[in-house]
């Protein structure tokens, strides 16, 4: 059976997206060519879109595996981000990833982690450069992300930006200011004004990591949904990801390895704010807030019991 696609820009493509954030320094650190085998490997599989980001540090990774591949870059659909401000500092990042992917274009380049409608105001310079260069022909589609409900509210009738990629699953979790049901009306919002939408966090950041099959299948399957970005790091979930979006059954054998896998609780220090919240919701006190005002994990209490996760504010707690 084959996957169920989805036409970018008359590339067709399957939903499921193949994200590089998971084996990036960010969190497993993979080498390079490591990662890049199991790219190809999704590729092999039929996987036509990596998603990968200037923060991720995965453009290594991503230009191995499309060179492991022997792919034609045309048959692909690259998807990328940046964080910077201003105008030059976006030109920077696009031509970075330009020459660190080693392609002449990128499909999709999005303003990365718009935190608030005054944090997009503040990056008019750095959207204006993705503009651009879409004039350009250099980016064929520009987008954003959000982990804010209320921003991509906002936006969401704003014509120029093509894609949204937005947080979501079942659970809501990782949204900072909105449930999954008002995060459902703003993605309709966004697609009856043409807008299309990829999700991000289909498992809550590892959180979901139990109901894995079902919560994959809820974002696949929902109306409103365009495509999926979930991050993969082995052979074994790039098996199961891809048999769960091509409605395959999933041996129950390779089901209960990935469950059993090791997993930690990862603090993204660039995000904690120091709240307490995780502090005070864990029972184990595994988690305290240090002099830096940044949480710290004592892995020896910790149960991975996630129920740190869905109360950080600014999704900064992470089971990987």
């Amino acid at each position: 059976m084959n996957f169920e696609e989805i036409d970018f820009l008359n590339k067709r493509v399957p939903k499921l997206i193949f994200g590089t954030l998971t084996m990036a320094p960010l969190q497993r650190n993979m080498p390079p060519e490591e990662g890049g085998k199991i790219i190809a490997h999704g590729i092999d599989l039929g996987l036509r879109w990596i998603d990968t980001a200037q923060m991720y540090g995965s453009y290594k990774h991503t230009r191995l595996g499309i060179e492991y591949s022997k792919i034609d870059r045309d048959k692909l659909v690259i998807s990328t981000k940046s964080a910077v401000k201003s105008f030059n500092e976006m030109s920077d990042a696009i031509n970075q990833a330009l020459s660190e992917l080693n392609t002449d274009y990128i499909d999709l380049f999005l303003l990365h982690a718009v935190r608030s409608i005054d944090d997009f105001k503040e990056r008019a310079g750095a959207f204006e450069a993705l503009l651009d260069a879409q004039k350009k022909g250099i980016i064929h589609s520009v987008g954003i992300s959000t982990h804010s409900t209320v921003c991509a509210r906002i936006l969401a009738t704003d014509k120029r930006i093509n894609w949204f990629h937005l947080m979501f699953n079942k659970k809501g979790i990782g949204i900072t200011d909105g449930t999954i049901e008002y995060q459902e009306e703003t993605v309709k919002i966004i697609k009856e004004n043409g807008g299309r939408v990829y999700a991000m966090k289909p498992l809550g950041g590892g959180y979901l990591k139990d109901s894995a099959e079902e919560s994959l299948k809820w974002v696949k399957n929902h109306k409103l949904i365009d495509a999926v970005a979930l991050g993969m790091t082995s052979i074994d979930e790039l098996e199961m990801n891809t048999n769960i979006f091509k409605n395959l059954e999933v041996a129950k054998d390779l089901s209960d390895k990935l469950k059993s896998i090791k997993k930690t609780l990862f603090v993204f220090k660039n995000l904690c704010i120091g709240c307490n919240k995780c502090t005070e919701i864990c029972e184990q006190n595994a988690i305290n807030v240090k002099s830096d005002k940044k949480a710290e994990v004592d892995k020896q209490n910790c149960i991975l019991c996630g129920y740190c996760v869905p109360v950080c504010p600014k999704f900064a707690l992470r089971i990987i």
